[in-house]
């Protein structure tokens, strides 16, 4: 009986051994691992307490190498301005203006302050601290001139030819106003923001679809250097038309430059520039052609009133205009000039937008006089001494919305040029432009558009010509914050 006991026990005792074996090393196994746990839990510690450091250093959470962040930047990141500023820079009209060029967009302002608060499409670049945007658009122009063949895809009164051109009528189509864009903006501590703007459109030479040059410039605070539109302008002051060209005496070139702006307070502001100068001047002395100069920079300084309805403005500029007699003597003149322009809310989103320019020498910044070289001219053929052309420019235009998608916009602009009379009786003095439109955003980023322009130009010696036109527009945008996407929780 004892030995059958001890076959019981026996082997009762090695499975009990051999559990206690098993829980001894399961519990050293588990040992292991919090000891690993506890050791993961530290590095964790130091990697934040490590990232925090940066975060105080840079300012902001870099994202990982090789990643791009879908999401919006921190608000750290972005320019703190106060109310105050962004009111000074842009108001809620001017911020409201809608233009199918979108100049208002392009155009650089006070403080680097951006049109959209919230910087819609900018995302990080990988392992820095610069946003980027990019954008631009794709556009196709369908033109009929029912009887002239020989303007191009922008309208342009002054080129118009005279006497009139009879015959059938012309077709065209034009992708020449598309634009491709990139807009940079780096955190600078205090100063908000430095801001890199660079925009292509494909208005080449003699009708080429060639890449052309329209911005590139950089603003840190209010210093700005590069080539933009120029500071006797105002874009927020622009019609709005299909038309690339748009009224015929706007104000509107864009030059190198240096400027420099300060706020005024009270949603006023004040900016300054030394410009490229050109003299745009042209003409022959006994079938010889005389040498245009440039002894000096174009000077602009100009002031600006934002407030909630509306904004004005007034810019002047001041030229040293040269030109070299073919008998080798050296001619010049002043020029100055002065732009008066504003935009008001007059019944919801309805507006007017006016300029009125008036000055010497100042053809060259004027759409319909640009590069016909009229800044100045000798005064008779027996006094060849230079003159600075007195130049009278104005337009206005109504924007009406018939619905949140659907707008139209009536314009019209008139110029006139003082001639002198060494000038030959063919010489550009005056012209006439007018436009309407219906442009409809029917979804996205599509646009379509129809518009019909009518232009007269009048020569020195009386003689015109006018030129009807009709215009019809499809653009696509890259980019574009859609109006669901604007009213998304």
């Amino acid at each position: 009986m004892f030995r059958s006991f001890r076959f019981c026990v026996l082997p009762l005792m090695l499975v009990f051994s051999a559990v206690l074996f098993a829980q001894t090393d399961e519990e050293v196994q588990q040992e292991a691992m919090r000891k690993l746990q506890t050791r993961m839990d530290e590095l964790r510690a130091q990697m934040a307490e490590i990232q925090s450091e940066l975060n105080a250093i840079h300012g902001t959470n870099l994202p990982r190498t090789g990643s791009i962040e879908s999401t919006p930047p921190p608000p750290s990141s972005l320019p703190q301005l106060t109310p105050e500023q962004r009111e000074e820079a842009a108001g809620k009209a001017t911020s409201q203006h809608q233009t199918f060029n979108e100049d208002e967009q392009d155009a650089p302002r006070l403080y680097n302050a951006p049109l959209e608060p919230e910087e819609p499409g900018f995302f990080l670049l990988p392992g820095t601290r610069t946003m980027l945007r990019l954008n631009g658009s794709i556009r196709t122009d369908f033109i009929y001139d029912p009887r002239i063949s020989v303007l191009s895809d922008a309208f342009v009164p002054s080129s118009i030819p005279i006497p009139s051109i009879s015959g059938p009528g012309n077709f065209i189509a034009s992708i020449r106003g598309s634009r491709a864009m990139a807009d940079f903006l780096i955190p600078v501590g205090e100063h908000g923001a430095a801001r890199t703007f660079i925009q292509l459109d494909f208005v080449g030479p003699n009708g080429t679809t060639a890449p052309r040059l329209r911005h590139f410039y950089a603003q840190l605070d209010n210093i700005l250097v590069g080539q933009t539109f120029t500071n006797f302008m105002d874009p927020d002051a622009f019609a709005d038309t299909l038309d690339t060209q748009g009224a015929n005496s706007g104000v509107s070139a864009r030059v190198p430059q240096a400027r420099y702006s300060f706020g005024l307070g009270g949603g006023a502001s004040a900016y300054v520039s030394v410009e490229v100068p050109a003299s745009s001047i042209g003409f022959s002395i006994a079938g010889t052609a005389a040498t245009a100069t440039t002894p000096a920079p174009d000077g602009t300084f100009r002031v600006r009133n934002e407030w909630e309805r509306g904004h004005i403005q007034l810019a002047s500029v001041f030229r040293d205009l040269g030109v070299k007699l073919p008998n080798g003597f050296h001619e010049s003149a002043f020029g100055w000039g002065l732009n008066g322009t504003g935009g008001l809310e007059v019944h919801g989103q309805d507006n007017v937008v006016v300029g009125i320019a008036y000055g010497h020498g100042i053809s060259r910044y004027m759409a319909d006089t640009g590069g016909l070289d009229l800044d100045a001219a000798p005064k008779s053929t027996t006094d060849l001494s230079l003159r600075a052309l007195p130049l009278f420019g104005a337009y206005g235009s109504y924007q009406h919305y018939w619905s949140s998608a659907v707008r139209s916009s009536a314009t019209a602009g008139y110029v006139q040029l003082q001639n002198t009379a060494f000038q030959p009786a063919n010489t550009y003095h005056k012209s006439t432009y007018s436009s309407l439109n219906l442009i409809w955003n029917p979804l996205g980023s599509l646009d379509l558009g129809a518009e019909f322009l009518y232009g007269r130009v009048k020569e020195k010696s009386g003689a015109s010509a006018n030129d009807p036109r009709f215009q019809i527009t499809a653009r696509y945008t890259f980019v574009k914050l859609h109006e669901k996407e604007e009213h998304a929780p």
